[in-house]
C-alpha cells in the first residue's frame, strides 16, 4: 500500500523519522498522530492519538512545546496500544492551512 508524502521511498528508519519530526517542529507546524487498522476499507477515517504534554512549566503552569523525542515516544505508545494499526505522523502548516508533512511512522506488527 502507498501512503502520504514518502510513499515512493522504503520505510523511514527511526533516525530519519525523528529528523522529519524535528523539521516539522522547527518549521512551526502543528504535529498530530493518527492511527487506523484498515485504511483502505470503507471506514477510511483515521483516529487521532492524543499527544500528552511532556513537561509542565513550573512558572506559568502551561505545557511546554513537544520535542521530536517526545513525539517519537508518543508514536511508540500508540503502536503498543494499537498493534494492528497503521500509525501516521502529520504536521499542519497554519500559514498555508494545509498538511505540510505526512508519513507512515509504524505499520502493523508482522504475523498479527
Amino acid at each position: 500500500m502507498r501512503f502520504e508524502t514518502f510513499a515512493f521511498l522504503p520505510p523511514l528508519s527511526q533516525t530519519q523519522a525523528e529528523a522529519q519530526i524535528n523539521h516539522a517542529l522547527q518549521s512551526g507546524w502543528a504535529p498530530f498522530i493518527e492511527f487506523a487498522e484498515n485504511p483502505n476499507s470503507a471506514d477510511f477515517y483515521w483516529r487521532q492519538w492524543p499527544i500528552t504534554a511532556a513537561k509542565i512549566n513550573a512558572t506559568t503552569g502551561k505545557p511546554e512545546a513537544p520535542t521530536a523525542t517526545h513525539l517519537t515516544n508518543q508514536i511508540e505508545s500508540c503502536a503498543r496500544r494499537n498493534p494492528y494499526a497503521f500509525i501516521r505522523f502529520s504536521a499542519y502548516n497554519p500559514t498555508t492551512r494545509q498538511t505540510a508533512l505526512s508519513f507512515i511512522a509504524k505499520t502493523p506488527q508482522e504475523g498479527q
